[in-house]
């Protein structure tokens, strides 16, 4: 099924009635930043929330890192509503010049693993100290 959807910067109402939908994901989106939302017709059917930084290496460069990106609507899921927001969260980072965007996806996240392979990201796997991995970081060079 196609849908007429968009794809923008987000409003403060628009994040403000996410956080009272959805209280958990206060832990992850906070002020300022970048807020983008997928709409479809009235209705955000997806979400993401990226902030800059400085790189936390001796680099002196800026990346934007997605601290969340979520579909609301399983039945949206794998029709290109995620790609469609990491197209325009990395037009941003190239606007700001920033070196990189990136993000941290939890081991048995596959969905999300396969989401950033199809849209070019490298993937680092975090090893514990244990030996474990628990995650990866996932980059995309600009």
């Amino acid at each position: 099924m196609q849908y007429d959807m968009t794809i923008r910067l987000g409003t403060d109402a628009e994040k403000q009635e996410l956080l009272a939908d959805y209280p958990n994901i206060k832990n992850v989106i906070r002020d300022g930043g970048y807020f983008i939302v997928a709409k479809i017709e009235d209705t955000v059917v997806g979400y993401l929330w990226a902030f800059k930084r400085k790189i936390p290496a001796p680099v002196e460069q800026d990346e934007i890192f997605i601290n969340i990106i979520e579909v609301i609507y399983t039945n949206l899921r794998c029709q290109g509503v995620a790609s469609k927001m990491i197209s325009a969260i990395i037009e941003i980072a190239k606007e700001e010049k920033a070196y990189q965007v990136r993000a941290y996806c939890d081991i048995g996240n596959v969905p999300s693993h396969r989401l950033w392979l199809k849209n070019k990201f490298s993937i680092s796997p975090v090893k514990m100290p244990d030996g474990s991995i628990s995650g990866s970081f996932v980059s995309y060079l600009l």
